[in-house]
Parts: structure tokens; C-alpha cells; sequence
């Protein structure tokens, strides 16, 4: 019953269309960022109601979403309330540190990152490297 209600509630949303935009200065209308801050109710069917919401989230018009347990938030702990800002912040695009580097390093470096793990007789390999001046985005 809550799934469903929730589901209509997020339909609603969108047949609404409360979408806010923003008109540029050169005329072209653009969507603004907003998201989805869903508080998951403690229940046995976490894992379906997460991929439900996500999946209608998704589906209906792609917006940046972030699920929290109820359980998390009732630890009510300022530390877990700053991650959750700052995995919001990420999902922006937004910085979550900064690094400046002295002359000797050019703003047009790369910052290449290469782990491999080993379990058995299988390895994977992990990539990522920067692409930003600041060294702190990157594609993994």
C-alpha cells in the first residue's frame, strides 16, 4: 500500500509538470537541477521498494534521486547528515575537495589510478583517472 501511494505521489509530480526551467541568457530553456530525497521506511521489502521508486524515478524522467534509510536518519548523528549532503553534492557534479598543486604541476595533468585484485585464479583490474584542474572528477 505505501509503494503504490508513493508511486501515485511521484506520478503526480510529473503530470503536474512542476519541472522548474530556467530561460539562459541566449533564449534556450533548460531544466534546473533538483532531486528526489527518499526516506526509506524500515520494512522487509527494502530492496523491492528501492528498485521500484528508483526504477519509476528513472523511467518517468530522469532526475537525480538519493534513497536514505529511515534507520539512518533516526541515528540523527550531524556526520551522517554531512555525507548525505555531500553524496547529493557529488551527484551534482559538485566538488567534494580540492586539491591546488605547486607550478611545477600543469592544470593539464592527469591523475591515473591502477589497482588489481586477485581471488583465486581470477584478477580484476580497477582505472580511474582526473579530468579536471583540480584533479578531484574523474571516470572510473
Amino acid at each position: 500500500m505505501l509503494l503504490e501511494s508513493f508511486a501515485v505521489s511521484i506520478q503526480n509530480y510529473y503530470d503536474k509538470k512542476v519541472v522548474p526551467v530556467i530561460k539562459s541568457s541566449n533564449g534556450a530553456i533548460k531544466h534546473s537541477q533538483f532531486i528526489f530525497l527518499v526516506i526509506m521506511p524500515d520494512h522487509s521489502n527494502h530492496q523491492d521498494f528501492y528498485s521500484f521508486i528508483k526504477n519509476k524515478i528513472n523511467c518517468d524522467s530522469p532526475v537525480i534521486s538519493q534513497f536514505v534509510a529511515n534507520r539512518t536518519i533516526a541515528k540523527d548523528n550531524d556526520r551522517i547528515f554531512l555525507n548525505i549532503i555531500r553524496q547529493m553534492n557529488a551527484k551534482f557534479g559538485g566538488d567534494l575537495w580540492r586539491m591546488q598543486f605547486g607550478s611545477e604541476i600543469s592544470d593539464q595533468t592527469m591523475l591515473v589510478g591502477i589497482d588489481v585484485c586477485h581471488k583465486g585464479k581470477q584478477s580484476t583490474i580497477g582505472f580511474c583517472a582526473t579530468y579536471d584542474t583540480y584533479m578531484c572528477k574523474y571516470y572510473a
